[in-house]
């Protein structure tokens, strides 16, 4: 491979560090919306590893026959660290501000598309409480004289059946 497609390969290398340390930081702000305990966070680490080295894989057996070469690995690890110490407080500082301006949208809209629910709910929902704690108080003592009215039956269907059986 001559200079100029090792210059092209350092360079995608470079970009695929950069790229790593952008999809890196796009996990950490999905971690500060949602955070996750030890164990997921160790699980999300592992995949992104694994996940990072089919990728480097694949780009080296695309550009470079599948040859490692050291600079390769400079370019790569040199682009993420160039990513972190430059641009990731930036990226973050923003993604979080923007996080937040999304989250206060999503809430906004929840509550005009909530909010005639919850008027409903403050017009009406004390006397249909006290309707359903009405109810419930009724049915329970129809359902008590359900049961001495099932016990009254099952007895007298008893005498019956024994009545029945009885032989003349």
């Amino acid at each position: 491979m001559d200079i100029q497609g090792q210059g092209s390969l350092f360079l995608c290398c470079l970009l695929l560090g950069v790229g790593m340390g952008l999809v890196y930081d796009g996990m950490r702000l999905a971690r500060r919306i949602l955070p996750h305990g030890v164990w997921a966070v160790q699980i999300e680490d592992g995949l992104y590893w694994a996940a990072v080295a089919l990728g480097v894989f694949e780009v080296l057996l695309q550009e470079n026959h599948g040859e490692v070469r050291f600079f390769l690995l400079v370019a790569i690890f040199g682009g993420m660290g160039l990513y972190g110490t430059l641009a990731s407080p930036l990226v973050m500082g923003v993604g979080e501000k923007v996080l937040k301006v999304i989250g206060r949208l999503v809430m906004l809209l929840l509550t005009i598309i909530l909010t005639p629910f919850r008027l409903l709910y403050l017009a009406f929902g004390r006397p249909v409480g006290n309707f359903v704690r009405f109810c419930g108080r009724k049915s329970k003592k129809h359902l008590q004289l359900c049961k001495v009215y099932v016990k009254i039956k099952k007895d007298t269907l008893r005498r019956d059946i024994r009545f029945l059986r009885r032989k003349p």
